[in-house]
């Protein structure tokens, strides 16, 4: 029994890229290869350039390689020492087939949705999805079926799909060819998964999950079950998000029984470079192996600290930490919704800064960066690499803040997002048209009314809250107008993502009238 068990462990703990990769850049090889820096050769003793190298440090350029050494093996065709690190990941995470991307969780989705859509094919998605599937959306020619999030308005929070209207959606579209949802979302929602999926199933739609936010779920039981574990057939994963790998490292898992390797093969190779960054793949290896061998451990570490967390921080009596009964929209309370702990949502409207002065004050006076902000709302990501000191640290300058005893200030109301208007064409084909750009404002800086029923040819996103107000074959309505000038006048600063600037004139590009005649207009 020992020395079986004792093999199981020797397996669990193997990394076979990472130890080749080590290996290979022990032996010292000199390169006549790409890349151009040839291990740091052309970096080390440049008067300009070698301050970079011993910033970096010696083994990342050393182990900066090519496919030009085969026994490094290919991401593009594994069938080496990468066929076997992602073998061993598919066992550890539960799926039936496991695929390293370099390009992170977003080219993840892109690659799934051209494996499993064709032009024209229906794809039920949650209007809240990550701003890659809406991409997504256009590279694959997909007809997008949009499924309104519910909302939380006092504090602008968006939330999950209300599970009746996943359920109507299912029966509605029985033709569609996938779903796909978020789950855990970047507020930490997660959906009661197996109810959903199982409709799905019933009628032969495919279940894509974005677990970006929750690649640890699966080793330990206060987050499970995970999208597979609830049967889902597709699910992406950030490893750099939440485990240790390095950026832009993620995996897709796949537990399709209809897999088609061919298609996702030309489809994975389609979005991946020839030229890969073989320290990411390495580290997706000795990430997986960590969280194996020590996720348990680490991951109860990371509850206790989320705990801690929020006692401290409700114990400032100025800051609060926003529980599961705050955040959680009305129209899903009865969903069995469920919040990822690691996610800490603060309001900070008793503090007495704007939210923009508070993460000024916390990054400059006392050195710490929150992950996200809303109008109203600082977002704390903790993961298994967060400490104690830091714990205290964020305890102190929470502390020292609220003992200076500002006026609070009156929640921020944010402008309501507009419910999705009707999408006229596909998106691809609106996209690839080269439309007119026409500007929000006139020259008085009113609102612009000759864009009212026009048809946008671009995505846009204000950000927060992150979610698409418009894509590619929309049509334009007063009311999502005045929302962008609303949030482009915002005292917070609103980034929009699609917005074209003529001058300092905030446009949109529009399909002009020749452009809408030429396309086929979708059907009601």
């Amino acid at each position: 029994m020992y020395r079986i068990l004792n093999a199981q462990l020797q397996e669990k703990a193997r990394t076979p890229f990472y130890d080749q990769l080590k290996s290979y850049v022990l032996m010292a090889k000199d390169a006549w290869h790409t890349p151009g820096h040839s291990s740091g050769d052309s970096l080390r003793d440049s008067p300009w350039a070698s301050d970079f190298y011993q910033f970096i440090g010696e083994h990342i350029f050393r182990a900066d390689l090519s496919v030009s050494v085969p026994m490094l093996d290919s991401l593009m065709e594994p069938s080496g020492v990468i066929a076997e690190a992602q073998k061993i990941a598919a066992k550890a995470f539960g799926a039936r087939r496991t695929f390293f991307a370099t390009n992170g969780t977003s080219t993840a989705n892109k690659v799934i949705f051209q494996t499993l859509l064709a032009p024209g094919e229906k794809l039920l998605l949650d209007r809240n999805c990550h701003k890659s599937v809406h991409h997504g959306v256009v590279l694959s020619g997909a007809h997008p079926i949009y499924l309104n999030s519910s909302v939380n308005k006092k504090f602008g929070v968006y939330g999950p799909v209300p599970k009746q209207t996943l359920f109507r959606a299912i029966e509605e579209h029985p033709d569609a060819q996938a779903l796909i949802l978020t789950s855990c979302t970047y507020d930490g929602f997660r959906y009661d998964l197996p109810p959903i999926i199982e409709a799905a199933h019933a009628k032969g739609i495919k279940v894509i999950i974005d677990e970006a936010w929750y690649g640890f779920a699966r080793f330990h039981p206060a987050f499970r079950p995970t999208a597979l574990e609830a049967g889902a057939d597709y699910a992406t994963q950030s490893t750099h998000k939440v485990l240790s790998a390095f950026s832009q490292s993620s995996m897709i898992h796949i537990n399709d029984p209809e897999f088609n390797e061919h298609l996702f093969r030309e489809n994975f190779n389609m979005h991946t470079s020839t030229s890969p960054q073989y320290s990411m793949i390495a580290s997706l290896d000795v990430a997986r192996k960590q969280v194996v061998m020590e996720g348990y451990k680490l991951l109860s570490r990371t509850l206790e600290l989320a705990k801690e967390v929020r006692e401290q921080i409700n114990s400032t009596g100025v800051f609060r930490v926003l529980e599961l009964t705050d955040l959680l929209p009305d129209e899903v309370k009865n969903d069995n919704i469920q919040l990822d702990s690691t996610k800490v949502t603060v309001d900070i409207s008793h503090c007495g800064f704007t939210v923009e002065d508070l993460v000024r004050e916390l990054f400059e006076r006392y050195n710490i960066q929150v992950e996200k902000s809303t109008f109203n709302t600082l977002t704390l990501l903790l993961t298994i690499g967060t400490t104690r000191s830091k714990v205290s640290r964020l305890y102190d300058a929470l502390m020292r803040i609220a003992r200076e005893g500002r006026a609070p200030r009156r929640l921020y109301q944010i402008p309501e997002l507009p419910g999705f208007t009707e999408l006229k064409y596909l998106p691809r084909d609106a996209f690839y048209c080269g439309g007119e750009i026409v500007p929000l404002l006139d020259e008085q800086e009113r609102i612009n009314d000759s864009l009212k029923g026009k048809v946008c040819a671009d995505q846009i996103t204000p950000y927060p809250p992150g979610i698409p107000v418009l894509v590619p074959g929309q049509t334009i309505t007063s009311g999502v107008v005045q929302y962008l000038v609303s949030m482009l006048r915002s005292q917070k600063r609103v980034e929009v993502h699609g917005i074209v600037y003529d001058g300092y004139l905030p446009c949109l590009r529009l399909l002009s009238d020749v452009e809408e005649k030429s396309l086929k207009k979708l059907a009601k």
